[in-house]
C-alpha cells in the first residue's frame, strides 16, 4: 500500500510532539526484539503501550539524493490503525542517539522546521510502504526517520525500542548524498547603487537564501540570509542578518576583520582550490581583501575594485545599547572575477561558478558564531569543494 498526504491533524501532532530526547537507541531496539523472538530482519521493532506492534522492515535508498524518495517499508500487527512516518533533520544530539554513540539522553527538546515532511499510511495486512521526498537543498548528510500512531488528537506512545523520551518510534537514520546547494543569481535590469540599502528592484525580486552553521548547514544564530544578482558588468551580493549587538573596533582596510564581526565573500570560480577571491566587510564598512593563486596562499596587499557597503539599524560604536540588524552589499567586477578566478568570461546566463557567503558574529555573553550560505563539512572557510555553486539567472 502507498503512503498518502498526511493529514492536518497529523501534521499538527507531529509538530507539536517535536524530536524530544531520546530514551534508547537502535542496538537497544535489536536487543528487546531478539528477547521477543520477533523476526530478526527487521531493522527495529516498536512496541506501542496498547499492545500493538510495528517492525522497521527497510529504509531505501540508502543514501538517498536530495529532492529523491526514500521509502520506509513496515509490518504491523492487526488493528494497528493509521501510522505517521517523518522525515526529520537531524539536530546534533539527536542523531548522535539513534547512532548509538552513548551520548547522554538528557538533552533539550528537537524542534522540527520546515523541512520536515511526513506521511500517513494505514496497514491493512502484509507490509506497508511509506515514501518521503527528502527536501531539496537538504544540507544535512542524514536524516531521521520516525514513527507515530495519531490517537484523538494524541498519539499512543512508543514503550519498547527505540524512541523518544515521549515515545515517538524511531524508525532509523537515511543517509542523504551530500550536494552543495545551488543558489540563483537573479539578472538585475538596471544600475545598482552600493550603498547597503537594498531598495533595488532586483532585490525585492530575488530569492533569499538562508545562512546556517557554517560547518554542518543546521539553522543556528541570529536570522540571516544573502541574494545573488548580476549584470554583464558585476556580480552583487547582498545580506540582511539580525543582530541585538552591531559592534567592530576595526577603521583600516586589510585589518583582520575575521577576529570581529564581518560578513565574508568567497569566489572560486571552480573547486580546484586555486586561484580565488577572499572579500570582507565590517559592520563599519572597513573592507579587506586577498587574491589566492593556490590554497591559502593569499596576498593580503592586493586590492582589488569590488564595493561594498553596510547599513547598520542601531549603532555601531556602542555596546551597552540594543542594535536590530544590519544589510551589507557587495559589488565585485567580472573584468576582476575573470582575472582572479577560474570563472566562464565573458560572463553569460546558464554560467554556473562556486561562490560562499559568510557571516561572523560575536555577541557580547556567547560564543562566536559562524554562519553560511553552504556548510564548509570542514573547519575551513576556504573550502572551495563544499561552496554553492552559484547559476546566472538569464
Amino acid at each position: 500500500m502507498a503512503s498518502r498526504a498526511i493529514s492536518p491533524a497529523a501534521t499538527a501532532l507531529a509538530h507539536a510532539r517535536g524530536l524530544a530526547p531520546l530514551v534508547g537507541v537502535l542496538a537497544c531496539g535489536t536487543a528487546e526484539r531478539e528477547a521477543q523472538g520477533d523476526r530478526d530482519d527487521a531493522i527495529a521493532t516498536l512496541a506501542f503501550a496498547d499492545g500493538a506492534r510495528v517492525r522497521v522492515l527497510a529504509i531505501a535508498p540508502d543514501p538517498v539524493e536530495p529532492g529523491a524518495a526514500v521509502t520506509v517499508t513496515l509490518a504491523a500487527s492487526e488493528g494497528v490503525g493509521a501510522l505517521v512516518v517523518g522525515l526529520w533533520p537531524p539536530q546534533v544530539g539527536g542523531r548522535e542517539l539513534v547512532l548509538g554513540s552513548g551520548v547522554d539522553a538528557e538533552l533539550a527538546a528537537r524542534t522540527p522546521d520546515e523541512r520536515s515532511v511526513f506521511a500517513e499510511v494505514r496497514p491493512a495486512g502484509g507490509d506497508v510502504e511509506a515514501t518521503l521526498t527528502v527536501p531539496s537543498p537538504w544540507q544535512p548528510r542524514t536524516a531521521i526517520l520516525t514513527v507515530a500512531r495519531p490517537s484523538d488528537g494524541d498519539m499512543v506512545p512508543v514503550v519498547a525500542g527505540p524512541r523518544t523520551r515521549d515515545g515517538l518510534g524511531l524508525a532509523g537514520l537515511v543517509h542523504v548524498v551530500d550536494r552543495p546547494p545551488v543558489v540563483v543569481a537573479q539578472r538585475s535590469a538596471a544600475a545598482l547603487q552600493i550603498d547597503g540599502v537594498l531598495d533595488e528592484p532586483v532585490w525585492s525580486g530575488a530569492r533569499w537564501y538562508p545562512l546556517g552553521d557554517s560547518l554542518e548547514g543546521e539553522p543556528a544564530g541570529p536570522t540571516t540570509a544573502a541574494a545573488l544578482a548580476w549584470d554583464d558588468t558585476a556580480l552583487y551580493v547582498a545580506v540582511r542578518a539580525q543582530d541585538d549587538d552591531v559592534w567592530s573596533d576595526y577603521t583600516t582596510r586589510d585589518e583582520p576583520l575575521w577576529k570581529q564581526e564581518a560578513i565574508e565573500l568567497f569566489l572560486f570560480g571552480d573547486a580546484s582550490r586555486r586561484r580565488y577571491l577572499e572579500l570582507q566587510v565590517s559592520p563599519r564598512g572597513v573592507q579587506f581583501d586577498a587574491r589566492f593563486a593556490q590554497y591559502r596562499k593569499g596576498d593580503e596587499a592586493w586590492n582589488g575594485r569590488w564595493q561594498a557597503a553596510v547599513q547598520i539599524d542601531g549603532t555601531v560604536d556602542r555596546r551597552d545599547d540594543r542594535d536590530r540588524g544590519l544589510t551589507a552589499e557587495f559589488a565585485v567586477p567580472f573584468a576582476e572575477i575573470c582575472e582572479h578566478t577560474a570563472s566562464h568570461c565573458p560572463p553569460q546566463a546558464g554560467d554556473r561558478m562556486r561562490a560562499n557567503v559568510f557571516r561572523l558574529d560575536r555577541p557580547r555573553r556567547a560564543n562566536p558564531i559562524a554562519l553560511s550560505l553552504a556548510p564548509t563539512r570542514v573547519t575551513d572557510f576556504h573550502a572551495p569543494e563544499h561552496s554553492a555553486i552559484v547559476e546566472l539567472a538569464p
